[in-house]
């Protein structure tokens, strides 16, 4: 396979001058730049385009760190990304983690061997102090409040602003017992704490029965309306984490033909617009937007994305 070595050798010019023209860079003769094409083309030659990245200093790549693509929280936060870097001709590849933190520290780790410029993390499972020691080798951003004691750069929400506006709302309409729907629940999950701040802020703490967990798709919001269709005492409104889930849960009242409970969903979707209840808009477009920038910048910075209660 031919090589720039062997390009060098055939047209007599060194490879320093045939890197220069293979890079459309100034100070190369045009009769030797001519030359050079022509060989290249003869010879079919393709550059390493890894090691013109590295002699570069950037590849022109983003990692997108996400558990998975096929909630809408994360579809519309890589929505942001990807049309932000492609009007700056960056590249951007999903890392895909489902929560698993030895995945998280491979693409770490790639990180560190140069294969991204940065890494957008859309959630975690490491802690905010692992990923911080990787940043001396490429930008590291978070779609969280990551706290002023943190040197990481990060793009968020005010969800804990929103989910008490939400959780008021539904109490002014005179919701007695609310119950909850989050994806995960452990200690390092950013919106699991957040919403368990703002249940606590609103109607004391969040009892474990008016808890369901593991939703991401429809399903598993029919799945929970299952299971706060049975719960005693009956919850008279629920907080999910996601409209395609507020959907599923709506869904199962209508089909066994219960007494409708109030849905707040996430995101504004269509489902939510079509089966007509409340929702919470983060704007996450504009969040994908927000970390790419910070992904591409020069210093430490944190952006603050407003949400927006929608009342229906």
């Amino acid at each position: 396979m031919t090589n720039i070595h062997d390009i060098a050798r055939l047209s007599g010019y060194s490879v320093s001058t045939v890197s220069r023209a293979i890079n459309h860079q100034k100070y190369v003769a045009d009769d030797k730049r001519k030359k050079i094409e022509a060989l290249i083309k003869e010879l079919d030659y393709v550059p390493n385009r890894l090691a013109r990245d590295l002699s570069k200093g950037q590849t022109k790549t983003i990692g997108i760190v996400l558990p998975y693509a096929h909630h809408p929280y994360f579809a519309r936060i890589v929505d942001g990304i990807v049309s932000a870097g492609f009007a700056k001709g960056y590249k951007v590849t999903l890392l895909p983690t489902n929560y698993d933190m030895t995945v998280e520290r491979h693409y770490l780790e790639q990180l560190k061997s140069k294969a991204y410029d940065s890494l957008i993390f859309t959630s975690r499972s490491n802690s905010l102090e692992a990923l911080e020691r990787y940043q001396k080798y490429g930008r590291i951003v978070c779609c969280e409040d990551p706290g002023t004691s943190s040197h990481l750069a990060a793009a968020y929400t005010d969800r804990l602003a929103s989910y008490i506006s939400a959780l008021m709302w539904a109490k002014q309409q005179g919701c007695q017992n609310v119950g909850v729907v989050i994806s995960r629940d452990n200690l390092i999950s950013a919106s699991s704490r957040v919403t368990r701040m703002a249940y606590q802020e609103t109607y004391g703490k969040l009892p474990a029965a008016n808890l369901f967990t593991g939703a991401v798709t429809f399903e598993d919001g029919y799945r929970a309306g299952r299971y706060f269709a049975k719960l005693k005492p009956s919850v008279d409104a629920i907080l999910a984490n996601g409209d395609d889930i507020g959907a599923g849960i709506q869904d199962y009242y209508r089909v066994h033909q219960l007494t409708p409970v109030k849905i707040i969903g996430q995101e504004n979707l269509l489902s939510s617009r079509l089966m007509q209840f409340s929702t919470i808009d983060h704007h996450l477009e504009a969040l994908g937007k927000a970390a790419f920038e910070l992904s591409i910048s020069h210093g430490q910075k944190h952006q603050l994305i407003k949400s927006e209660f929608i009342e229906r």
